[in-house]
């Protein structure tokens, strides 16, 4: 029961995280890189001429927007103002110094700033911050043992329950994977198998390059580990050559899976 509950609460916690947003953004990975979208249309040019504005195909990071400046070449700085929120505390966002931040653009801008060294910047250590999981900072369970070792079949279980929920809303955006979980549906040797290597390749999107970095980590673990502490501290030690970044084989054995079990299918 306790894993069908934390599925459940999994499953809630991607629907709060995209109805939320105005564009109705899929996945967080989208909503950190358009922290800045409302801050670059505000400053778009206007030209009768209809002269393409040279921000347009000129990205930034994080906390950055793209300025036009002088000579008419696109500039990444810091961004000047966030957009204005409506108090909604799901909108604020705790940084791996369990410091509370407004939003998500509030963070990565003041990170920003103080990496410049401006003068905005609150505190010089902001230089290094980083998201740690959506909502207010508040004391988190304690990761133990034994919760550590029930890991691996508790979140084989939350991906099959959240392949059958995107299937049910016509999200899963591939055929192959509709018949596979069709497979896993009917087969419960395959139901904690095929769940296990659709997550993969969902998270092996910037780049896809066969491998999961920690920054493509950050869309499953900063909405879930508010409930579930183990999964940060898991999934990074599924690095087991401590790389930066995570195979299809050292994600597969990490959950469970047997080597003949470990398909490539990305």
């Amino acid at each position: 029961m306790q894993s069908l509950f934390v599925a459940f609460l999994f499953l809630l916690s991607l629907t709060i995280v995209g109805a939320k947003k105005k564009n109705e953004l899929d996945d967080l990975e989208n909503l950190l890189e358009n922290i800045d979208q409302e801050s670059k249309d505000d400053k778009k040019p206007v030209n009768r001429e209809e002269v393409k504005n040279p921000c347009e195909d000129h990205a930034c990071g994080w906390g950055k927007e793209c300025v036009v400046d002088k000579k008419s070449n696109p500039t990444c700085e810091c961004i000047s103002k966030c957009p204005e929120l409506d108090g909604d505390p799901m909108d604020k966002v705790c940084s791996n110094s369990n410091e509370t931040f407004a939003s998500l653009c509030d963070l990565y801008r003041e990170r920003c700033l103080c990496k410049k060294g401006s003068k905005q910047c609150e505190k010089k250590a902001h230089a290094k911050v980083h998201l740690e999981y959506l909502g207010e900072c508040k004391q988190l369970q304690e990761c133990t043992d034994d919760l550590m070792a029930q890991f691996p079949e508790r979140m084989a279980d939350w991906l099959f329950q959240v392949m059958r929920e995107l299937k049910k809303r016509r999200e899963l955006h591939k055929l192959e994977w509709e018949e596979l979980l069709q497979e896993a549906e009917q087969d419960d040797e395959k139901k904690h198998v095929y769940p296990v290597i659709w997550k993969f390749c969902d998270l092996d999107t910037k780049p896809h390059d066969k491998a999961v970095s920690h920054h493509e980590l950050i869309p499953i673990t900063a909405p879930v580990i508010p409930m579930e502490s183990c999964i940060k501290p898991f999934l990074e030690g599924c690095d087991a050559n401590n790389d930066g970044n995570i195979s299809i084989k050292e994600w597969g054995k990490c959950l469970g899976l047997k080597d003949g079990e470990i398909q490539e299918r990305c």
